[in-house]
């Protein structure tokens, strides 16, 4: 059976990933205030916070204690990743399967120790409506989740058709509305031959058609051997409508 996923699964990127998946450095991000969201249990805010970079998250499963989120991300790294294996058509090699699960356990450890110690950090809310004012941050970082989680026949990995195009214009205008950059990743597709993701030309458009700058950027974060399209999309608030 094709690999598959009924929901948004508790899965999250180390600070170093993060970083090469948004072609970012550290460098580039001090004084500056940053957004990851959905941050699901990624490295970024703990990575962040050591660094003095003013980083926070905002998700709809930050409503729970730390104890719940961590046996979550525990239970779903080890049964998405029996489910990802047993599909022939996506499954790593062995030694790539086991430094992928070893590097979600890494994020997961630095989320809940983030959210632990610095839970003003870590905002409830879901898209496309988030409870930010507009442009309160200077960047958006949205990873493995838009386009990822489109329907499979859309070339995303859900089963059902939640989050269609029309979810995922509303939600980047979201991004832009609350951020002055945005960056999204992966805009691949993750079955079948390589293609990019249907929805990400549409979005594009609705972007320059707002007003705003666009454009896909290589990434320098590689998953696996999926190579081919992996850009970053990049979007830039202008004066323009929307």
């Amino acid at each position: 059976m094709a690999f598959s996923l009924d929901h948004v699964v508790f899965f999250g990127r180390t600070w170093e990933e993060c970083m090469g998946m948004y072609a970012l450095e550290a460098s580039e991000l001090g004084g500056r205030t940053i957004l990851d969201c959905a941050g699901g249990p990624d490295g970024l805010v703990g990575g962040g916070l050591e660094r003095g970079i003013d980083i926070t998250a905002v998700d709809p499963q930050y409503s729970e204690p730390p104890d719940v989120l961590d046996a979550r991300g525990r239970s779903e790294i080890a049964s998405s990743m029996r489910a990802w294996q047993s599909d022939p058509a996506v499954a790593f090699e062995p030694d790539v399967a086991a430094d992928y699960e070893a590097k979600k356990l890494e994020a997961l450890a630095a989320f809940i120790a983030a959210y632990r110690n610095t839970p003003d950090r870590f905002v409830t809310g879901a898209l496309p409506d988030l409870p930010f004012s507009t442009g309160a941050f200077d960047l958006v970082l949205s990873g493995h989740f838009l386009f990822l989680y489109a329907s499979l026949d859309d070339g995303g990995m859900l089963e059902h058709n939640a989050f269609d195009l029309d979810f995922h214009i509303r939600a980047v205008h979201e991004l832009v509305r609350v951020g002055r950059e945005v960056r999204i990743f992966p805009t691949y597709t993750t079955h079948g031959p390589p293609r990019r993701q249907p929805y990400v030309e549409p979005v594009m458009a609705a972007m320059r058609e707002a007003g705003h700058a666009v454009q896909l950027t290589p990434a320098n974060w590689v998953q696996g051997n999926l190579t081919t399209l992996n850009d970053v999309l990049v979007i830039r608030r202008t004066d323009g409508p929307g």
